[in-house]
């Protein structure tokens, strides 16, 4: 297997070809998609690194990268992966049959390169990321995070929860004129207010702002064939809507939001218990409501397990600062 190190914005678009056909042959998820991973990469200050791994001269695994500060109080500079905004799962390009050999190439190189003083810190590896990683001889576990998932075929809903959301359905019925939409063609006015809402309730950042709301759009329209969008409407107007991706059998619980009217009602969890209702008729069969620790998880969730970052240690070439700093901060994120 041979591998090739691609730095900078214009050997990324090189790859676009290789990158897509790869991505179209593994079905691979939006968040390593090659305009997602683009747009992240123009964002950023620090110029991207692709690693790519080859066999008979055809492109079988993509993990785009960038360097980053460790954190900020300790400025040592670490590799990581290129999509750090508002993406909730890292992964690599490949087929899952050779994840782990592509991995441990890309590791392996990556130690024999230029770039082998800095560490490799994956903050949001998906599961298979994650033990491909952790294969390595020098890859830890750091940050840990509770994450909460709901599959049809696990456990029911609590009969109290989902007869609670009934009967706030009921009782906003009784308030006027209400539509429900479960799934929903591309809508770029509903996508403005989702993403007003959340900037108002989290603070602006760079999906949500204004100043990025065309070309934000304009990629989440890249993806309309994956896109979910749902809303519950009173008398015209939005109550709780909802935006995520669906990923073969599996619905991304992405943008949730509520308006400030009817709140005693609980409007966005209404949604979610109609959006639930309505999996199989989506042909989904599980929701992942990614990262976050929100109350109401407990609630619709019926899986829960406990992720990790992984930090893989630079072993030749870090100075002694670097080092100290390092195991400083695995101390505290342990």
């Amino acid at each position: 297997m041979d591998i090739k190190f691609h730095s900078g914005l214009a050997a990324m678009s090189a790859l676009q070809a290789d990158w897509q056909n790869l991505a179209d042959t593994c079905q691979a998820p939006v968040f390593i998609d090659y305009n997602w991973c683009m747009y992240q990469a123009r964002l950023n200050s620090e110029a991207p690194l692709i690693i790519s791994a080859w066999q008979n001269n055809t492109c079988v695994g993509i993990l785009p990268l960038t360097l980053k500060s460790l954190s900020r109080r300790f400025n040592t500079r670490v590799l990581s992966h290129l999509c750090q905004r508002f993406t909730d799962y890292h992964h690599v390009l490949c087929a899952p049959e050779q994840l782990e050999t592509v991995v441990s190439a890309m590791l392996n190189s990556l130690t024999a390169s230029r770039f082998k003083r800095y560490s490799l810190l994956i903050n949001y590896p998906d599961s298979a990321l994650r033990d491909a990683l952790l294969a390595h001889s020098d890859a830890v576990t750091c940050q840990s995070w509770q994450h909460t998932m709901y599959r049809i075929d696990g456990a029911p809903i609590k009969a109290k929860v989902a007869r609670e959301a009934r009967r706030r359905m009921r009782k906003l019925q009784q308030t006027g004129d209400i539509e429900l939409h479960t799934d929903m063609p591309f809508d770029d006015a509903l996508l403005n207010w989702v993403l007003d809402k959340s900037a108002q309730r989290h603070g602006s950042n760079s999906l949500t702002a204004a100043t990025q709301r065309e070309s934000v759009i304009a990629l989440l329209r890249d993806y309309r064939a994956h896109l979910h969008i749902a809303c519950l409407i009173k008398d015209g107007n939005y109550l709780a809507a909802h935006i995520g991706f669906k990923q073969q059998n599996m619905l991304y619980y992405y943008v949730p939001v509520t308006s400030d009217e009817e709140r005693g009602l609980s409007p966005g969890i209404i949604l979610l218990h109609e959006i639930i209702q309505q999996l199989p008729d989506m042909q989904l069969s599980a929701i992942d409501f990614l990262r976050g620790e929100e109350s109401y998880k407990d609630d619709w969730g019926n899986v829960q397990r406990t992720e990790t970052a992984v930090l893989v240690k630079a072993s030749v070439g870090m100075n002694i600062k670097d080092a100290l700093f390092t195991r400083l901060w695995l101390k505290r994120n342990a």
